[in-house]
């Protein structure tokens, strides 16, 4: 292996392969992505929570019921309601997704290892996004 390589290239072993790929993590976008995905999370999942309750308090406190047939009622509404929540749930985590991209390929870290002032054609396309 030591004949393959050029002049004033020295092996590397994995502790110095595993630095310079733990040099090149944005941690500032992973720490974003996972705020961003604890606040989606949250607000789902409370948003959810808190409509299921209104149905249990509209059935047991004012007595309502669901009622057959096309009409558009407070429970139709409320089903409508959760799956808004489901939809913003899965744009955020598509989102989420490339803002992530986004910040693997427009650090700090990436264009030391393309020189000064170049990002790659990906980094420039979904920051166009």
């Amino acid at each position: 292996m030591e004949e393959n390589m050029e002049e004033g290239q020295t092996q590397k072993g994995c502790f110095e392969c595993c630095i310079k790929c733990l040099g090149g993590i944005p941690y500032a976008s992973l720490i974003a992505t996972i705020l961003l995905y604890a606040g989606v999370a949250l607000f789902c999942g409370c948003g959810h929570e808190a409509l299921s309750g209104t149905v249990n308090i509209l059935q047991t406190y004012f007595e309502m019921a669901r009622t057959a047939g096309d009409t558009l009622d407070v429970f139709t509404m409320i089903d409508i309601f959760k799956y808004v929540i489901y939809g913003i749930a899965a744009a955020f985590f598509v989102y989420g997704i490339l803002l992530m991209v986004e910040g693997f390929f427009t650090t700090g870290a990436i264009k030391d290892l393309y020189g000064d002032f170049k990002i790659t054609t990906c980094g420039r396309c979904v920051s166009a996004w």
